[in-house]
């Protein structure tokens, strides 16, 4: 994850304003994606930097692409972003 940058933590499979925002700030820069719960079925735009919950990969028995990453990951994370937005 890029530190100082913009980090988005997405719970939801779909969300089309949250994907929009990704999509918009990946254009200007690099855009850290943390996909948690639901979210790890989510679509992202390829030129963010996506990872996912590590225990939540585990719990729905699902396969991932993204790096996996634990809770204290993400809380450097979050510690190391400008912004963080939850959707």
């Amino acid at each position: 994850m890029v530190k100082g940058g913009a980090l988005h933590i997405v719970r939801r499979r779909a969300d089309a304003l949250a994907t929009a925002m990704i999509e918009e700030q990946s254009r200007r820069g690099r855009v850290g994606v943390v996909l948690v719960q639901d979210g790890i079925f989510a679509d992202m735009p390829a030129s963010a930097e996506v990872y996912v919950n590590d225990e939540d990969v585990r719990a729905r028995g699902v396969e991932t692409v993204h790096r996996r990453v634990g809770y204290d990951e993400i809380a450097r994370f979050v510690v190391d972003a400008s912004t963080v937005m939850v959707w």
